[in-house]
């Protein structure tokens, strides 16, 4: 008891210090090892946090994955839930609402060294972080409980401050499992209208919903891999209609994975958040409205048990606290954060995301932006953003890069007069140094099948295109010898079918792309061909950065798909020729194959035999001085 009292005052000492614009972390998981429970499907990992008794301009909740150390990562695309189980202690009121969504990856064939984190803005949830909260991580799935599994982290980041609006009260809408395309079961009857009568205090509210279709089977693959469209309605009047679906999944930073992680799914994407929807309305106080949200027609036609997962809550608040007010809410480049990993790291033009938090439209904004112990560049936004809107701002690119440091971006002068809340003016975030190439170089690809949807450009700092590919025909090798002037670039490399240029689940084949010396053999660059939609890297030519002439490029060997059961393709790139052989084992040490490549840079052949009984494989592959085994199931 003396060590929880102790625990508590020194809470109430931090929170007693904390001033405006200070940020108390809360964690609830720390190094949690999380698996399947096969026999009942779900486990559940509880937490409790101690949460500030203070206002909370923003909340951030951050949740990271990685492999545990000595098991595989975990195998399946299952459903996990983040839950405000209780507040106010042991014996607090039960409150089980859904704060996050998340869908874990294809992991099977990550590396022991994978890890990723996820940022979410749970402002809305702050009214209930409060005190003694009891957060409950729920981990569904079926998959074997041996040697797999993960290890998250769990914490929030509470910005203490002002609130854009005061928090009144949260309603639940629609929330649990809803069964679709049942003709005696019709979704829009599950879900019932709902009359909500706000508080006194009440000036707008927020309508908040999270939904995910799940199974297939049927001639639409409905309700995972069918995108219908559904209607949220306030007193009769539409206020957010649009297709449940998540079109990007192949732009998935969480990539490459095992399984078919770049097919587009209804409101998900493996290994990513499930994000909310959201639409602010204003209403007058204590007025009483209907709410309703209704889905697109569609019978099932059997052969699977289509349905909706939905969490949905109505949020009221009270007027907005400032007329005048805006904020950077987030860079997205340049940045070393692992979701934005696609887009970074950059040598060119910054982007940020900006808010208007006050009740008058925001037309114009001030922005500085640079290292931050360097000079700054300074940029005018214009625009037209309501209350709460946001917008991706692209910089000029007028920043003098080092190897690495801190950028720093300010925002001021907001409709040419003075900002109302100064604390959310300012952000920061880290940032390294792109590759570097020599003036000349060669974009070296090999097509696959469907050579015709493959295409490269380079453009300049300024989005300029200064070079590009010509039209590619199926199963060619290129070799284009480019000379640049020294500056800064972007290398991208698209798939117009957003399935990359080798990948398991598709009978296209298996190309390459990599960029190769001018003079001599050996690369100085190559990515993998599981890319999904694109691939997008800034580089520098010449004296641009304070980087080393020559690169160290690690060599590279991998197997796709990872579990296998029709094909296994070896992928091995090297720095340079060396004499590559293979020996796959089984896990009793017998040796199942031996193969030798002979003196080559680059390998990729399916190596899977029809005599391969099912079950895991280590395949040791050697090449001079580099050697890497490799985990590899047969299925």
């Amino acid at each position: 008891m003396k060590h929880i009292f102790t625990f508590l005052m020194l809470i109430s000492a931090l929170v007693a210090n904390a001033a405006p614009g200070d940020t108390i972390r809360v964690t609830t998981h720390n190094d949690v090892f999380i698996e399947t429970n096969p026999s009942v499907g779900s486990t559940d990992y509880f937490g409790w946090g101690n949460f500030p008794a203070v206002d909370a301009h923003k909340v951030l909740m951050h949740l990271s994955f990685r492999c545990p150390t000595g098991e595989d990562c975990g195998e399946w695309d299952y459903l996990n839930y983040i839950y405000l189980k209780r507040a106010g202690g042991v014996n607090g009121t039960s409150l089980d609402i859904e704060l996050s969504r998340y869908i874990t990856p294809y992991g099977l064939s990550y590396s022991s060294t994978w890890q990723g984190e996820w940022t979410l803005d749970v402002t809305d949830f702050a009214g209930l972080l409060r005190d003694s909260v009891e957060v409950q991580y729920r981990h569904t799935g079926y998959e074997t409980n041996v040697g797999r599994g993960w290890v998250i982290n769990l914490d929030f980041e509470i910005i203490e401050g002002t609130p854009i609006r005061n928090f009144e009260k949260v309603n639940k809408l629609w929330n649990g499992n809803f069964s679709y395309g049942f003709n005696d079961n019709p979704i829009n009857s599950q879900l019932a209208p709902k009359q909500i009568t706000m508080s006194p205090n009440t000036r707008s509210v927020r309508s908040y919903i999270v939904q995910t279709g799940h199974s297939f089977g049927d001639i639409e693959n409905c309700a995972e891999f069918c995108p219908k469209e559904r209607i949220l309605r306030m007193d009769g009047t539409p206020y957010l209609q649009k297709l449940v679906w998540r079109d990007q999944c192949g732009e998935n930073p969480n990539f490459p994975q095992a399984g078919t992680w770049l097919y587009d799914r209804s409101g998900w994407c493996p290994g990513d958040i499930a994000y909310p929807d959201f639409s602010d309305l204003n209403v007058e106080p204590s007025s009483s409205h209907t709410f309703t949200c209704e889905m697109q027609a569609y019978t099932n036609q059997g052969g699977s048990s289509p349905n909706y997962v939905i969490e949905s809550f109505l949020f009221e608040y009270g007027a907005p606290n400032f007329n005048v007010d805006a904020s950077v809410e987030e860079i997205l480049a340049p940045t070393t954060k692992y979701y934005h990993s696609r887009f970074n790291p950059i040598c060119g033009r910054p982007k940020v995301l900006i808010r208007n938090n006050g009740s008058t439209q925001l037309t114009s904004l001030v922005i500085q932006y640079g290292d931050k112990n360097g000079n700054k560049s300074s940029f005018t936004w214009t625009g037209n953003l309501g209350f709460l809107k946001t917008e991706e701002v692209t910089l000029p690119a007028n920043v003098q890069w080092n190897e690495s440091g801190i950028f720093e971006v300010i925002v001021s002068n907001p409709n040419g007069t003075t900002d109302e809340y100064a604390l959310n003016n300012r952000m920061e975030s880290e940032y390294i140094a792109p590759f570097e190439l020599p003036e000349s170089f060669v974009v070296n690809t090999y097509t696959n099948l469907f050579g015709n949807e493959s295409s490269w450009r380079i453009e300049d700092k300024e989005g300029n295109i200064v070079a590009n590919s010509s039209p590619m025909a199926s199963s060619t090798e290129y070799r284009d010898t480019l000379t640049l002037p020294w500056g800064c670039y972007t290398f991208i490399f698209e798939d117009s079918d957003e399935d990359g240029l080798g990948w398991w689940a598709n009978n296209d084949g298996s190309g390459f792309i990599r960029i190769r010396k001018a003079n001599g053999s050996g690369f100085l660059k190559f990515w993998g061909t599981d890319f999904g939609s694109f691939i997008r890297e800034d580089f520098t030519v010449g004296g641009v950065l304070s980087t080393p002439e020559t690169m160290d490029l690690s060599s590279h060997a991998m197997i796709f798909p990872n579990p296998a059961s029709e094909s296994a393709i070896l992928d091995v790139q090297l720095n340079q020729p060396e004499i590559v052989t293979l020996c796959v084992y089984s896990t009793d040490g017998r040796l199942v194959d031996a193969r030798n490549f002979g003196k080559t840079d680059f390998v990729q052949e399916n190596i899977l035999k029809a005599e391969y009984p099912a079950g895991l494989y280590l395949a040791d592959v050697q090449a001079g001085s580099f050697r890497k085994t490799i985990r590899w199931v047969v299925k």
